[in-house]
């Protein structure tokens, strides 16, 4: 198994697809390839998770809840981004695998780290100890500004944005001008 340190999220027109470039131990380094499809359902399911958290947050007013939450994760996205530090970018080589993602698993802990595993394999092939799978393991913080990420490349692709919430649509500008790694 993979354990990815770094990723690179960039839309790639030829392929129509989202590449994760990934850095894991000992400077290797993988490609990933995520189709919309499948990328979709993780993105809905991990927006999921951060809309299910906020609900332990606070609300002062109790008749009309859905605009607190919405503005409150839209300050908390906001917040992420800005302190989404520029790196270089996640560079691979020739000789790098490369796979298109097939399946994704998303385990979260009780402390609140996620754990995504991609998987080039599905069913009884995906089961065996490590063949073919990487994780990223990531905070909750970490999580936003991947996603932030994951959106500005969305747009970029041209692709329908009826997946995203509105709290992700109000972004500031500055935010979705490059993407960030």
């Amino acid at each position: 198994m993979i354990h990815l340190q770094r990723i690179t999220t960039e839309y790639v027109n030829t392929e129509d697809r989202i590449r994760l470039s990934g850095e894991a131990e000992k400077n290797a380094s993988i490609v990933l390839w995520l189709t919309q499809r499948l990328l979709s359902q993780v993105i809905s399911h991990l927006l999921g998770l951060i809309e299910k958290q906020s609900l332990n947050l606070p609300n002062t007013d109790s008749s009309n809840p859905a605009p607190a939450s919405s503005l409150m994760q839209e300050f908390a996205q906001q917040l992420a981004q800005a302190e989404l530090a520029p790196e270089l970018p996640v560079q691979t080589t020739a000789a790098a695998q490369s796979w298109l993602v097939l399946e994704v698993d998303i385990t979260l802990s009780p402390e609140g780290t996620l754990v995504l595993v991609f998987k080039r394999e599905t069913g009884s092939a995906a089961t065996q100890e490590g063949a073919g799978k990487a994780t990223l393991t990531v905070e909750a913080k970490q999580l936003r500004q991947w996603l932030g990420i994951v959106h500005s490349q969305w747009q970029k692709a041209e692709w329908p944005l009826t997946l995203w919430p509105v709290w992700m649509e109000e972004q500031a500008p500055s935010s979705r001008a490059n993407p960030l790694h």
